[in-house]
């Protein structure tokens, strides 16, 4: 498995807005070969993070312009560009 760990900071007052667009994203990123999982979580503040888990790195990087387009569409949410942190080791804490 492959992670991606992207930070985020929804502006003020885009909060319920995110929320709302995160249905459409979910369908678009229920299509994406290798994701097998993806969470999203912020705070009242605004600051965020998407957790994504992938099949493999193969499938993460074959999969970056599409997250990028699903992504990108919400940038306009953004107080500035996400920051990702990747992770070539993942552990399943709960299996």
């Amino acid at each position: 498995m492959f992670a991606r760990v992207t930070s985020m900071q929804i502006q003020p007052g885009q909060i319920d807005a995110m929320r709302a667009a995160m249905p459409a994203a979910s369908q678009q990123l229920k299509q994406v070969p290798g994701l097998l999982e993806c969470k999203t979580c912020w705070n009242s503040d605004g600051t965020g993070y998407v957790f994504a888990i992938y099949q493999s790195q193969a499938h993460a990087e074959a999969s970056a312009d599409t997250i990028r387009s699903i992504w990108g569409g919400l940038m306009n949410k953004l107080a500035a560009a996400p920051t990702t942190t990747l992770g070539s080791e993942v552990i399943d804490l709960l299996s």
